[in-house]
C-alpha cells in the first residue's frame, strides 16, 4: 500500500517538473511578432511623429 502511494507521489512530481520545463522551453523559443519590435523601436516613434 505504501509503495503505490509513493509511486503516485513521484509520478505527480515528475509530471509537474516535465510540464514546467516544457512551459519554460516554449516561452523561450517562441517567436516575438515583428510588429511589437517595430513599435518599440525609436525609428517607429520618429516615423509616426513626422507623419502627423
Amino acid at each position: 500500500m505504501r509503495y503505490s502511494i509513493m509511486l503516485q507521489v513521484v509520478g505527480i512530481i515528475t509530471l509537474i517538473f516535465v510540464g514546467t520545463a516544457g512551459l519554460f522551453a516554449w516561452l523561450q523559443n517562441r517567436e516575438i511578432p515583428s510588429e511589437l519590435d517595430s513599435k518599440r523601436s525609436p525609428e517607429y516613434y520618429s516615423r509616426t511623429q513626422s507623419n502627423e
